[in-house]
């Protein structure tokens, strides 16, 4: 017998992105969905499920009363029923439908006719500074939380109407709450995180277990890091239809397909249920970019994302020309307004829709970022006329402005030093005094470029021992590094920067006997322009960005394609430079530049070429940091997205070292074997290797262009 279908909590999250994916949701062997995420994964990166165990000791739940074990929809609701009829009951997992909608309450407390309804979500919330109400247009859910409080408005608008359809004489008051990790509490005791271990159960799924004495060791602790915020008024707006994001007029968007809450939600679910495509064309726009239901690989899935699309362009024009997706560094909201207008092409922008070239301001050194992007349209359309504009530095596919690369590198002091940090964020803190989401760094590389051309891994940091908080002593090792000397220190993107701004607020607030120097040596390289993040400072010795060099002198487009990320500039630069090539391709590496992990009786050969004289990525060579931590390269590429927002995710050099540090912390029987140690050691110093061949090449080219 066939189960009814039903719209569940995670369909409708489907729906609310866009409606017409629920058709390929509900058909998982027919259509590619590149974000069935692993829940292993998942709360690897993000925590959920320690965050759910906690906030079931926080709400007093019963063992008995935990429901997560029970799979099926009969079997879920008869046993939530079945504790329904008792006057005082925490239950977990509880189950209600209503007509073919479906929830599973994460936490439900009943006390008589009074229920509250507690939606937990592993996401950071300070009332202080967060709102849950935005002012554009004035009424409406602040788009950051929307989905999160769309959920809970789901999920009461289903129990109210279950229990009415099941009690009708009787009135129950239901309450909602939305449960996040509070970013004002700190923790009061030592390795919270750690109480609450991940691993897969029998049937594959990801569970947490708790750990023995975790929650004896929890009741006593004087600090609650999980708050129940009160959004029972707001829900109420929403299920009637009255927020004003829900009035197309006012926002000119359609935030439930023009309709109000719940005629959208029926008629989603009554499509949904019955196996039927959402009526109508799909409304194009910037989410469309980032479509999970595309083809990733050669199953012969059907591709939902392309069945979108070619209602409007033809699938031939898709295959030609580029689509203003890849226009990275404006906002996917102006990308999608300009889809909506039906410029969907990078051929079809033009200077009504991008600041004309000439608009920059004279007294600003290279490309600005509209510059940038109309080198990026001319290299991908091969429009002569925009190309014309910048053929002084252009040579084929590649810009580099020679003449503004040496006036900016005469300013760097030898010797030059480059450095990366790796570092996480979880919801529960791992040490004492800390709260939710707060950076913990454990490991660094550092290369030194002397001014007579000599290069070496001068130094790293990793920390092995996970119980152990390592942010002051990466700080210590940090300062003794880089104080031999006054030399330029380098990062790449801000990352660096507000790791160490953090640190010296966690310096502050310790009693560590040196951290009065600690906290200088950070002011001295670091900078504050944001008045909001306290005083505004630039450090004597402040670190320069070579981000923001690469972006205003150079641009490769066969490799990069409108990104900027070092993963994607370093294969960039290798196969720009002949240079680089006939250097690296020697095995030079850890015998004439010396290497804190490779051996100078083994030196390493960087570049090797494919079959079309290609360099591969470096980072092809080095072994698998998945492999040693039991985790395939899709599952590492997937941690990477999980681990980073679209921000961040532009620059990132990798979540290698963040999924396996995770691992090691959140996995029982983990541990640093000297396999994984090198690994993670030789990937980040890769890192820095990266920002050195950045810095040769661009060297190189100065020299030779006097």
């Amino acid at each position: 017998m066939e189960q009814k279908k039903y719209l569940t909590k995670s369909a409708f999250k489907i729906a609310l992105s866009c409606p017409h994916k629920l058709y390929y949701y509900g058909r998982p062997d027919e259509y590619e969905n590149a974000n069935a995420n692993d829940e292993f994964l998942e709360s690897l990166a993000e925590g959920g499920f320690q965050v759910g165990e906690l906030a079931k000791i926080y709400c007093d739940v019963p063992d008995d009363c935990d429901l997560k074990d029970i799979m099926g929809h009969e079997e879920s609701l008869l046993r939530t029923q079945e504790l329904m009829q008792r006057d005082q009951v925490n239950i977990a997992e509880a189950a209600f439908c209503f007509d073919n909608l479906f929830v599973r309450v994460d936490i439900l407390k009943k006390n008589g006719n009074h229920i509250e309804l507690i939606e937990v979500k592993a996401k950071s919330w300070n009332p202080e500074t967060n709102s849950f109400e935005g002012s554009r247009p004035k009424g409406c859910v602040a788009s950051d939380i929307r989905p999160y409080l769309y959920d809970v408005a789901f999920q009461k608008y289903v129990v109210c109407k279950a229990l009415k359809e099941q009690h009708p004489d009787r009135y129950f008051c239901v309450e909602a709450r939305l449960m996040m990790a509070d970013k004002r509490r700190k923790a009061d005791i030592d390795g919270l995180n750690q109480l609450f271990k991940i691993q897969r159960n029998e049937q594959e799924r990801a569970e947490a277990i708790i750990v023995k004495g975790a929650r004896e060791k929890i009741k006593k602790s004087k600090v609650k890091v999980l708050t129940a915020f009160d959004v029972d008024e707001l829900c109420n707006r929403i299920v009637d239809g009255q927020t004003s994001e829900q009035d197309p007029q006012k926002t000119g968007n359609y935030t439930c397909e023009g309709l109000r809450f719940v005629p959208f939600l029926e008629k989603a679910a009554s499509y949904y249920c019955s196996g039927q495509p959402y009526p109508g064309k799909p409304m194009l726009g910037g989410k469309c970019f980032k479509c999970e239901f595309h083809c990733t690989s050669d199953d012969n899935k059907k591709d939902g994302k392309l069945q979108c699309w070619t209602q409007y362009v033809t699938e031939k024009d898709l295959r030609e020309f580029p689509l203003i997706a890849s226009l990275n560094g404006f906002g996917l909201q102006k990308r999608g307004n300009w889809v909506t207008e039906g410029k969907y092409f990078l051929k079809d922008l033009t200077e009504d829709e991008i600041k004309p070239f000439d608009s920059k301001k004279a007294q600003e050194p290279g490309l600005d970022l509209y510059q940038r992007k109309w080198l990026q349209i001319g290299l991908e359309t091969k429009n002569d006329a925009i190309l014309s504009r910048f053929k002084e530095y252009l040579n084929g596919n590649i810009y580099l402005d020679v003449d503004g690369l040496r006036e900016e590198m005469a300013k760097w002091n030898y010797p030059l030093h480059m450095i990366d940090f790796e570092t996480t964020a979880v919801a529960l803190p791992y040490y004492i005094g800390m709260k939710p989401y707060e950076q913990v760094a454990f490991q660094f590389s550092h290369h030194i470029i002397y001014e007579d051309g000599r290069i070496e891994h001068a130094g790293q940091y990793l920390n092995e021992d996970v119980k152990k908080f390592p942010n002051f002593e990466f700080v210590r090792e940090l300062r003794r590094q880089l104080s031999q000397d006054q030399g330029t220190i380098f990062r790449y993107a801000t990352h660096e920067n507000s790791i160490l701004r953090t640190i010296a607020g966690q310096l502050a607030d310790s009693n560590e006997p040196d951290k009065g120097d600690l906290i200088d040596f950070i002011r001295s390289i670091t900078h504050n322009h944001d008045e909001k993040k306290g005083e505004l400072y630039d450090g004597p010795r402040d670190m320069v960005d070579l981000l923001q060099v690469v972006k205003r002198y150079f641009y490769q487009l066969d490799e990069m394609h409108g990104s900027n990320s070092i993963k994607q500039v370093l294969p960039a630069v290798l196969n720009s430079s002949q240079y680089l090539k006939d250097k690296y391709s020697q095995p030079i590496y850890g015998s004439v530049i010396p290497s804190c992990n490779i051996s100078a009786s083994q030196p390493k050969a960087w570049i090797t070429l494919d079959a079309n004289g290609h360099v591969e990525s470096p980072y092809h060579q080095l072994d698998s940091v998945g492999a040693l931590i039991g985790m395939s390269e899709e599952d590492m590429d997937q941690m990477e997205q999980l681990s980073t927002d679209e921000k961040d995710f532009e620059v990132a050099n990798g979540g290698a070292a963040l999924t396996a540090y995770n691992k090691l912390m959140f996995c029982e029987g983990e541990s640093m074997n000297d396999a994984l140690r090198q690994a993670l050691l030789r990937y980040c110093e890769l890192d820095t290797m990266s920002m050195v061949f950045i810095w040769e090449y661009f060297h190189d080219m100065v020299t030779k262009k006097k």
